[in-house]
């Protein structure tokens, strides 16, 4: 291989105006709006965009920068299949970061892990019910069973031993 440094080319917004933006999945890499299609670090030379805009898109080569600017508007708010899950993906997330608070609860008073289940769900299904009577049932995205709250523990004080053995080492 020869010892020339390969030249990593950055994305510009003055690739706009060839039809051009940044890719959805690395942004470091081209796409073309029109078609979709990514293009190596190659293609990211303007005479290559120009090129591609020719010969692929020739009715769209003569196209001034405002229109790209609003195909890109209608590009990045169309729906996708990862905006449809979102919402329901940060309920699940909230609902594991829940799961944990409550697990560092149930160690502290040094209950029965089961009680997650057997008291603090049905408790939280009572509360919510009453004071939000419009809002939807969200505890079934909150895992407190007896092997989730224990592995949280375990997976906590494992943690927090390593914590203190790496303060341990530095002093």
């Amino acid at each position: 291989m020869s010892n020339q440094k390969r030249k990593c080319r950055q994305y510009s917004s003055e690739y706009l105006k060839y039809g051009v933006i940044p890719s959805v999945n690395n942004e470091q890499l081209p796409m073309c709006l029109l078609c979709e299609k990514t293009f190596t670090n190659e293609g990211m030379k303007p005479s290559r965009m120009i090129d591609h805009l020719k010969v692929k898109h020739p009715e769209k080569a003569n196209k001034d920068v405002a229109y790209f600017r609003d195909l890109k508007v209608k590009f990045e708010k169309r729906s996708t299949i990862g905006g449809l899950f979102k919402s329901h993906g940060n309920e699940v997330e909230k609902g594991l970061i829940a799961s944990y608070k409550v697990s560092k609860l149930i160690a502290k008073c040094g209950k029965s892990h089961t009680i997650g289940e057997t008291l603090i769900i049905p408790a939280v299904k009572e509360i919510i019910s009453t004071m939000m009577p419009t809002q939807k049932d969200i505890t079934p995205s909150i895992p407190l069973s007896n092997s989730s709250v224990s592995s949280r523990i375990d997976e906590m004080a494992s943690d927090i031993e390593n914590k203190l053995y790496d303060e341990l080492k530095t002093t």
